[in-house]
C-alpha cells in the first residue's frame, strides 16, 4: 500500500522532493514535513474527526508476484481477488480491469509497545486446501515475536464480498492478551489510487457494526469484522482513516517517533490515496488463539457496500465456503478433461486460473491480474496486465478449449466479435486520430489491447491479433462461426488490405515483417477461406486463399537472412523493418522494399539499441509450425534452431532450459535489480518459451514424451503455488554482449517481480500437457497443417486420403498446384487448389523434382484433376496434357491410393 523505493530510483525520489539515499527499501517514503502535522511525537487519541482533501503519497499498485487469486464461479459475484506474499493484495469489482483494493494485511504488536510487524513481511506459506478449488489457505508466522495467522479467503458466491476467515495465535506460551492486532486496508476505487475518499460508518440493522468504507465515483467498499472493534477513549471504537504516508494507520505505528500503538482516530479522508486502520478486540481472555471473520463488501454506492458486507457476515459463512468449493469442483469435474489421466494439480490449477481471469460480464479475458513492477508503477499505469489482448486472449482461451471448456471459448469468440471488433474507419493511422472517440480504428480491426468493455486502451495495429480471432473461431466449428460470418469477413479482408506487413509484432515493439506475425496471417486467411466456403462465398475464399499461399511461399524470401553474423548466417531474423512496396498488378504488392540480407538498423524498444536487422532473433519462427504454416522439419527451421538456442537459450541447473525473449531485450528488472521504468531494463528468461520448445519438439518427433523434459522445467520455474510467471531470474550471462546480471538476493530460476500469473503461461500449461498425451501438438489448425503438407489430417466419414507425387520441373517463384471436380481440389478454381510441396528428406536434401501432399477425397468415386503452376507475377500456366483433358483418379471405398505422376508444360 505504500510508495516503496530503492536508494537507485532517482528520478522518483526527485519527483516526490527527497534525495539522498537513507531510505529503506521496505519503509514508506516520509520526510519531515510528512510527520503529521509538521510535529513529531504522537496526537493524542481522536485529535481529528476529519482530515484535508487531496493529501497522501503518490499511490502505486502492488506487486504483480501473486500467491493466489480467485472468485466464486457463480454470476452472482462480481469479485475476483488476489494475493502476493500470504496477504489480499489486488481486489477487483465490478469488473476484471477495474481495481478497488492494493492490499488488506494484519500489523502485529506487543501489548509492551516493543514491536509492530507488518504482516507481509513475515514468512509465509500458501495453500489450496481443496486442490480442486479456488479457496486459499495462507498462514504466515513471526515464531521471534510469538504470533501466527492462517486465514482461509474466499468470495461469497452470492454476494460482492471477499471473505477471509481468520485465527490468531500466540505462540511459545504467549496468550491473545500480549498482542494488538490491527487491520490495514489500502483502498484503490475505481482504478485509481488518488482520489478516495474514507470514513467511518455505523450502521443498526440487521447488525449493529462499525465499518470502514471508502468510495470515488460509483464504486465503494465496506470493511466489516466478526469482532469488535478495540474501545478508545470515549468508548469510541479504534478505527480510523488517513492519508498515505502522513496519517495513516501505518504512519501511526511505525512512523516518527511513534510508541507502536494505535493514537488516531479520525473519522473521514477525503479525496486521497487514502488508507484505513481498525485495531481489533482480541478479549480479556488469556486464550492462546481467537478465531474471527474479515469481509469486504462492494457496492455501487457506499450504502449497497455496507448492506452487502453486513449480509455475508451475518449468513453462515461454513455454508458459503462449501457452496463455493463445490461451484469449482463441479467445473474441474464436469468441464475439464482430465486427458486421460495424465493431468496434474496444476493443470487444474491453470485452468482454474484462467477460468478465474474471465469476466462475468462479457466473457472477456485479461492478461494478468495485476500490473508488473506494480509496486513502483502509480495511476499513470491503469491499465498494467489487466486489459484484453486478443493474442494472449486466443491462447489462453484455446487453452480452456484443450482443457474442455468449450463453452468459454464461445464466449469469447462472440466477445472478440461482438464487442471488440472496430465498426468504423477514423483516424489518419495509429496514434494519429485526432476527434475519434476511441482513437485510431477500422472497419474489422482488433485493437492491440482494450478495456473489457471493448473501448480501445493502446493503439497500435498487431496483424497476428486480427487473424488469431478467425482461427479460434474456426476451431470452435460451423455453429460458432456460421453466424459471425459477416463480421468475420470483415477481418478476413482488412488483414488482406494491409498485408503481411505488421505495424507491431508480437513483443509490440517494432514494425515490418515478422515470422511469427505472417505465421498468425496465413492460418487466419486459410480458416476465413474455410469459413467463406461453408457460407457460399467462393469469391472471398479464393482472394483469402491465394493471399494466403503466397505470403507461405514468400515468408522465407521476406525474413529469413542467409548473411547474418551468428552461426553460420542462415537463420530467421526477429523482423525485417522494411515497408510494404504496394507495387506491382499481383501478389507482388505485398512485398518488402527490401529483404532480411540487407543491412538495415534496427531500433528496438525498452532501451534495447539500434541494431542491424540481422542480428537481432529471437523464437518467433517457431510459430510456423505452430499454426501448421511449415513443417518442423523445414529447412529453414531447422537451420535456425542452432542460432536460436546458441544466443538465447540458458540452462538452469536443477531446473531446466529456458530462453531470452530476443538478444538485447530491456523488459526487465535493471541491472542490481530495481523495477523497470519503462525505459530500459534487462529482460530475463521466459518459461513460456520452455513450453513452446515442448510443443515444437513434440511436433518434431511425433511423440509426446518429447515434451516431457520441458514440462517438468516449466514446473520448476513456477512458484510454490503453481503460478507460472512471466520471467524468471537467470544466472550471469552476456547475451551477443549485452550483459545480464542475477541481482543479490535474487536465485535462478525464481520469479522476477514482473507479472506471475501469466495467463498466456498458464495456458501453454495446459496445451502442452494435452500434446504430451495426444503424441502431436494439439491446437495446430489442421487445415492449415494439411493444406501446407505439415500434418496428416485423418480422412472424415465416406473420405479417403490421397497421397500425391508429382515430378515437376520449376524455376524459383513457380509452385505446383493440384485441382479437380471435388470441393477437396478446389473444383477447379486455381486459387482454391491444393498446393504440393518440397519436402525435406535428408538433412541437406529436398524431394526436388518432386511435389508432395496428401488430400481427403470422396471414396468409391471417379474423380478428374489437373496439375498447375502459379508463377511469381500469380498467373497460372496450366500442365500440358495430350488433347487438353483431364486426369481421372478412382478412390477406393477405405484405406489410401498414391498417385505418381509427372508433369510437363
Amino acid at each position: 500500500m505504500r510508495m516503496r523505493i530503492s536508494c537507485g530510483t532517482t528520478i522518483l525520489l526527485l519527483a516526490l522532493g527527497l534525495a539522498g539515499c537513507a531510505l529503506d527499501a521496505e519503509e514508506p517514503i516520509l520526510s519531515e514535513s510528512a510527520v503529521p502535522f509538521g510535529r513529531g511525537g504522537s496526537p493524542p487519541p481522536q485529535r481529528l474527526k476529519a482530515l484535508a482533501a487531496g493529501s497522501g503519497a503518490a499511490s502505486v499498485w502492488g506487486p504483480a508476484d501473486k500467491s493466489f487469486l480467485g472468485t466464486s464461479m457463480t454470476a452472482a459475484s462480481r469479485v475476483y481477488f488476489t494475493g502476493h506474499r500470504g496477504i489480499v493484495s489486488e481486489v477487483f469489482y465490478p469488473v476484471l480491469d477495474t481495481v478497488n483494493t492494493v492490499d488488506l494485511q494484519f500489523l502485529v504488536g506487543d501489548t509492551a509497545k516493543t514491536f509492530v510487524d507488518e504482516e507481509k513481511q513475515q514468512s509465509y506459506t500458501v495453500t489450496q486446501p481443496d486442490k480442486r478449488s479456488m479457496r486459499w489457505q495462507a498462514t504466515t508466522t513471526n515464531s521471534g515475536h510469538n504470533w501466527r495467522i492462517t486465514k482461509t479467503i474466499f468470495t461469497d458466491p452470492g454476494r460482492n464480498a471477499l471473505i477471509q476467515r481468520v485465527k490468531f495465535d500466540a505462540l511459545n506460551g504467549k496468550n491473545v492478551t500480549q498482542f494488538n492486532l490491527y487491520l490495514l486496508h489500502n483502498p484503490a476505487m475505481d482504478n485509481s489510487g488518488a482520489g478516495d475518499s474514507s470514513k467511518t460508518v455505523n450502521t443498526v440493522t440487521p447488525a449493529a457494526r462499525t465499518m470502514l468504507v471508502a468510495s470515488e465515483n460509483s464504486r465503494a467498499s465496506a470493511l466489516a469484522i466478526s469482532r469488535a472493534w478495540k474501545a478508545g477513549a470515549g468508548g469510541l471504537p479504534m478505527v480510523s482513516s488517513g492519508f498515505v504516508g502522513e496519517t495513516d494507520g501505518w504512519t501511526d505505528l511505525l512512523g516518527g517517533s511513534s510508541d507502536k500503538t494505535m493514537s488516531w482516530r479520525n473519522d473521514a479522508a477525503s479525496g486521497g490515496n487514502v488508507a484505513q486502520m481498525g485495531w481489533i478486540d482480541l478479549g480479556a481472555s488469556a486464550v492462546t488463539s481467537v478465531s474471527f471473520d474479515v469481509v469486504l463488501g462492494f457496492g455501487t454506492t457506499e450504502g449497497e457496500a455496507t448492506s452487502t458486507a453486513n449480509a455475508t457476515l451475518g449468513s453462515n459463512l461454513a455454508t458459503l465456503q462449501t457452496t463455493y468449493d463445490s461451484g469449482w469442483n463441479t467445473y474441474t469435474s464436469t468441464k475439464l478433461n482430465n486427458q486421460g489421466g495424465t493431468a496434474d494439480d496444476q493443470y487444474y490449477l491453470a485452468a482454474m486460473a484462467l477460468k478465474t481471469i474471465q469476466d462475468k460480464s462479457n466473457g472477456a479475458m485479461i492478461a494478468g491480474m495485476g500490473t508488473p513492477w506494480g509496486e513502483s508503477s502509480g495511476d499513470s499505469n491503469n491499465g498494467g496486465y489487466h486489459l484484453v489482448w486478443p493474442r494472449d486472449l486466443f491462447k489462453f482461451a484455446g487453452a480452456l478449449v484443450t482443457a474442455g471448456d468449450t463453452a468459454a471459448g464461445t464466449s469469447v469468440v462472440n466477445y472478440l466479435f461482438n464487442t471488440l471488433q472496430q465498426t468504423s474507419d477514423c483516424g489518419a493511422g495509429e496514434y494519429n486520430a485526432p476527434g475519434c472517440p476511441q482513437g485510431y480504428s477500422r472497419v474489422g480491426r482488433f485493437p492491440q489491447n482494450a478495456w473489457v468493455s471493448g473501448w480501445q486502451y493502446w493503439q497500435g495495429t498487431q496483424m497476428d491479433e486480427q487473424a488469431m480471432p478467425i482461427i479460434l473461431a474456426w476451431r470452435l466449428g460451423a455453429a460458432v462461426y456460421n453466424p459471425l460470418w459477416p463480421k468475420i469477413k470483415k477481418t478476413a479482408d482488412y488483414i488482406v488490405n494491409v498485408g503481411p506487413w505488421t505495424q507491431q509484432e508480437r513483443w509490440e515493439e517494432n514494425y515490418g515483417y515478422s515470422p511469427s506475425t505472417i505465421a498468425a496471417e496465413i492460418a487466419g486467411l486459410v480458416c476465413a477461406a474455410t469459413i467463406a466456403r461453408a457460407n457460399g462465398d467462393t469469391a472471398s475464399a479464393a482472394r483469402y486463399m491465394a493471399a494466403a499461399d503466397y505470403w507461405q511461399q514468400s515468408v522465407d524470401r521476406w525474413t529469413f537472412t542467409s548473411t547474418g553474423p551468428h552461426g553460420d548466417g542462415k537463420y530467421y531474423i526477429r523482423i525485417n523493418p522494411s515497408a510494404r512496396s504496394n507495387s506491382g498488378a499481383g501478389p507482388q504488392v505485398y512485398n518488402p522494399v527490401s529483404g532480411p540480407d540487407a543491412a538495415i538498423p534496427v531500433t528496438h524498444g525498452n532501451g534495447g539499441g539500434t541494431h542491424d536487422q540481422r542480428y537481432i532473433i529471437d523464437g518467433g519462427f517457431l510459430e510456423l509450425v505452430r499454426m501448421g504454416v511449415k513443417r518442423p522439419d523445414d529447412p529453414s527451421i531447422v537451420a535456425t534452431l542452432p542460432e536460436y538456442d546458441a544466443i538465447l537459450k540458458r540452462t538452469i541447473a536443477g531446473k531446466g532450459e529456458a530462453w531470452f525473449r530476443y538478444n538485447y531485450d530491456g523488459y526487465g528488472e535493471k541491472i542490481g535489480g530495481a523495477s523497470y521504468d519503462g525505459l530500459t531494463g534487462r529482460g530475463r528468461l521466459w518459461p513460456i518459451f520452455t513450453a513452446e520448445r515442448g510443443m515444437f519438439n513434440i511436433a518434431s518427433t511425433g511423440l509426446g514424451s518429447a515434451g516431457t523434459p520441458f514440462l517438468t522445467a516449466v514446473k520448476a520455474f513456477s512458484t510454490p503455488q503453481g503460478f507460472i510467471p512471466e520471467q524468471v531470474w537467470s544466472d550471469p550471462t552476456l547475451v551477443t554482449g549485452w550483459d545480464v546480471d542475477l541481482p543479490p538476493g535474487a536465485t535462478a530460476g525464481t520469479p522476477t517481480r514482473s507479472m506471475s500469473p501469466l495467463n498466456w503461461a498458464m495456458g501453454e500449461y495446459i496445451s502442452l500437457v494435452a500434446s504430451i498425451r495426444a503424441g502431436k501438438v494439439v491446437d495446430i489448425p489442421s487445415v492449415v497443417c494439411g493444406r501446407y503438407n505439415a500434418c496428416v489430417v485423418p480422412p472424415a466419414a465416406g473420405e479417403v486420403g490421397v497421397s500425391v507425387n508429382v515430378t515437376a520441373h520449376t524455376v524459383v517463384g513457380q509452385h505446383v498446384y493440384v485441382t479437380g471436380n471435388t470441393a477437396a481440389l478446389g473444383n477447379w478454381n486455381t486459387d482454391l487448389g491444393v498446393p504440393v510441396a518440397v519436402v525435406p528428406i535428408a538433412p541437406t536434401m529436398t524431394s526436388y523434382p518432386v511435389w508432395k501432399n496428401r488430400v481427403n477425397v470422396p471414396a468409391s468415386s471417379s474423380v478428374q484433376y489437373k496439375y498447375y503452376r502459379k508463377n511469381a507475377n500469380g498467373s497460372v500456366t496450366w500442365e500440358n496434357l495430350p488433347g487438353g483433358g483431364n486426369r481421372t483418379m478412382g478412390t477406393p471405398a477405405t484405406g489410401t491410393l498414391t498417385l505418381n505422376d509427372t508433369v510437363t508444360w
